[in-house]
């Protein structure tokens, strides 16, 4: 079984996009565990803020398989792709580890944006604090610890609304 750490982000509709993807992945992977929530502005462009957290899971499916997987699940919550790179997101799933495999090709393994942005790390760090990042070696504690704290996050007090 692979262990993949999934990237999940919604600015539309925030509270059910979220919910019902989270639900979506239950069914498709199997779950391990998830991060907090957290409130964080748009990175890129103007927008609304975005709620964004990690999920934990298991399968049998190969990287490629978990890709597509991932794609039609945001397809089904109403995510368009082909526009713009920076824009407002109903559902947004991205791959940010599959095991520890480094990939240079799109999308890339592990996902730059662990190092680079506070609402990937942090939850990556929440729920995995000593897994190694497979390139540089550093747990995800120590970059949290030693991160750019630039960017904004604002942890949900109340996530009620989650089942997970």
């Amino acid at each position: 079984m692979a262990r993949v750490f999934l990237g999940v982000g919604s600015n539309s509709d925030r509270e059910r996009h979220i919910l019902n993807g989270l639900i979506d992945i239950n069914e498709h992977f199997n779950w391990v565990q998830r991060s907090q929530v957290y409130e964080s502005e748009a990175v890129g462009f103007a927008g609304h803020a975005f709620y964004n957290l990690v999920v934990e899971v298991t399968t049998t499916l190969d990287v490629e398989s978990v890709l597509q997987q991932c794609k039609a699940i945001e397809k089904a919550h109403g995510r368009t792709h082909g526009g713009p790179k920076f824009s407002p997101r109903t559902l947004d799933i991205d791959v940010l580890l599959y095991d520890d495999l480094v990939r240079e090709s799109e999308p890339q393994l592990p996902r730059a944006e662990i190092l680079e942005n506070a609402f990937v790390l942090l939850p990556l760090a929440d729920i995995a604090p000593m897994r190694r990042h497979p390139v540089n070696g550093k747990t995800y504690r120590a970059l949290w610890q030693t991160y750019n704290r630039t960017q904004q996050l604002a942890p949900l007090k109340d996530e009620r609304w989650l089942p997970f």
